[in-house]
C-alpha cells in the first residue's frame, strides 16, 4: 500500500515540474535595452519621490514645531 502511495507522489510532482516547465517556456522575455530604460525610470522616480517625501516630512515637522513653541 504505501509503494503505490510513494510511487503516485513521484508522479504527481514530475507532472507538477513538467507543468512548471511548460509554463516558464511560454515566458516572454524583453530585450535588454527595454529593460535598461524601465530599470533607470524606476531608480529615478523613486529617488524623485523619496525626495519629495524627505521635504514634505521636514517642512510638516518644522509646521508643528513652530506650533507647539
Amino acid at each position: 500500500m504505501q509503494e503505490k502511495e510513494k510511487s503516485a507522489g513521484k508522479g504527481q510532482k514530475k507532472n507538477w515540474f513538467q507543468g512548471l516547465q511548460s509554463e516558464f517556456k511560454k515566458i516572454v522575455w524583453t530585450d535588454r535595452d527595454t529593460l535598461v530604460k524601465q530599470t533607470v525610470a524606476v531608480v529615478v522616480i523613486t529617488v524623485i519621490l523619496g525626495a519629495l517625501i524627505s521635504i514634505m516630512d521636514a517642512g510638516i515637522l518644522e509646521v508643528i514645531n513652530l506650533l507647539m513653541k
